[in-house]
């Protein structure tokens, strides 16, 4: 009896440390918008993210499973609400949906993904990204599925409840698709700042919203948060313009109670043209929900943004390195150190200077030289993917000049040198770190060559 009841222990044991270890299912839907083809590429390529194996099991996508997402006509242009994603989640029996959007903005371009939560149905997490081409998105993965990951597994039961209804339209020349992208990533932006649960826009905050334009025409906004917060249940609301005062352009927001309809918080944004909202909605959110450290944080992203601009272009080579090689003739022995700024795409300018040594004369008792340079390169990128890793390499050409000093010493005497001289170089960059260059040296009199080998840094 004991050896039974033992046994029956273990077994529950056993069970409870299953389930607790197991991991949560998450289902991926196509992207909506973009070319055909696209959206659901990219669902495809998220799903097998390394990063999104490890952390959650992936709903696969049977020919069942996309039946179900044929039946909701999912794959549609523009705003798919969240009722429908929360369905699909429930009927694919997953604790997590994943969905996203190629969107356009203005002249920009943006994939737009986000994570919902089917069992309490808010949003725990989004991420958007501005790129040039289709094909750049995939770099993108990675980073947005450790995102994706940090924040399903952050706790936000206790976190009011805040609404994010879709831009409203004050100004001439602004489509309601661009509003709608403005709304997206505001909600984005404040949910990831953790102090508010999100609720995304679904068909029931949108039939309280088109209730309310036809029986609230001249009411206050008060009035309009307090029947739309008991309409879907949150506590705040979250309203957004894009207004125009004169020549000047402004997106405007505010948080207003449900309760009582008072502002929690407002402010307002100027902007240039609408792709400015990419970034202005981060300032936005953090002027929302973090008044007392604003400025700080404003200051942090706008330094962060910078340096995205700087060097997040692929096509863009910002480097410093150090090499060794050898010229199979004085000098012998050559160390290299230089850097690379990138002004232009797909070039670069290389500033370094070579420090050479050994000559190859028996009687020199010592020998060296010093090669300050300066090349201009053209550069491209290649990206191959092998499997979950993904190796980056990139070639590179260009041409320069530079003045060599040098001294050979002799038992009778010092000779010095100091030559002018043109230079090609060629060169090929692994994994962002190997370089191997080739480079013919001459003053029109005599030529060298010189192969070297070394590791370069590369800011990113």
């Amino acid at each position: 009896m004991r050896k039974n009841a033992l046994i029956a222990l273990l077994l529950m044991g056993c069970t409870v440390v299953a389930l607790s270890q197991a991991k949560p299912k998450l289902a991926i839907l196509p992207f909506t918008g973009g070319a055909q083809g696209d959206g659901e590429t990219i669902a495809t390529l998220f799903s097998f993210q390394p990063e999104i194996l490890n952390a959650f099991t992936v709903v696969p996508r049977t020919s069942a499973v996309n039946a179900r997402i044929a039946e909701q006509n999912f794959q549609m242009s523009g705003y798919t609400d969240s009722d429908t994603i929360a369905r699909l989640g429930r009927e694919l029996n997953a604790d997590f949906v994943v969905s996203g959007h190629i969107r356009r903005l203005g002249n920009s371009n943006l994939i737009i993904a986000t994570i919902i939560n089917v069992e309490t149905f808010e949003q725990v997490a989004g991420d958007y990204r501005p790129y040039r081409n289709i094909e750049e998105v995939r770099s993108m993965l990675p980073a947005i599925s450790n995102k994706m990951i940090a924040s399903s597994q952050r706790n936000t039961s206790r976190l009011p409840k805040l609404a994010v209804a879709t831009f409203s339209i004050a100004k001439t020349g602004v489509r309601v698709d661009d509003a709608e992208t403005l709304a997206q990533i505001l909600a984005i932006e404040i949910n990831n700042t953790g102090r508010f649960a999100v609720l995304p826009r679904n068909s029931t905050m949108q039939a309280a919203l088109n209730e309310l334009d036809y029986q609230m025409s001249g009411r206050t906004a008060e009035e309009e948060a307090k029947a739309l917060g008991r309409a879907i249940n949150a506590e705040f609301i979250l309203f957004a313009e894009v207004r125009s005062l004169g020549n000047i352009n402004m997106f405007t927001a505010q948080i207003l109670n449900v309760e009582d309809g008072s502002l929690l918080a407002g402010d307002i944004r100027e902007y240039r043209v609408v792709d400015d909202g990419i970034f202005l909605m981060g300032e936005l959110a953090v002027l929302l929900t973090d008044r007392g450290d604003a400025a700080a944080l404003i200051s942090a992203r706008n330094r962060e943004r910078s340096r995205t601009a700087l060097f997040a272009d692929p096509s863009k080579y910002w480097s410093i390195g150090i090499s060794a090689g050898t010229s199979f003739a004085a000098p012998w022995a050559i160390g290299t150190i230089r850097g690379t700024i990138a002004p232009f795409r797909n070039s670069f300018l290389e500033l370094g200077f070579d420090y050479g040594t050994i000559s190859g004369y028996a009687d020199a008792e010592s020998y060296y030289s010093i090669y300050p340079f300066i090349r201009y390169s053209l550069f491209m990128p290649l990206s191959q993917f092998t499997g979950r890793q993904s190796i980056i390499s990139s070639w590179y050409a260009g041409a320069g000049a530079g003045y060599m000093l040098a001294e050979y010493t002799f038992p009778e005497e010092k000779i010095p040198l100091s030559i002018f001289a043109i230079d090609v170089t060629a060169g090929i960059i692994l994994w962002n770190m190997l370089d191997i260059s080739y480079t013919l040296r001459t003053d029109f009199k005599s030529a060298n060559n010189k192969i070297s080998i070394g590791y370069t840094y590369r800011f990113q």
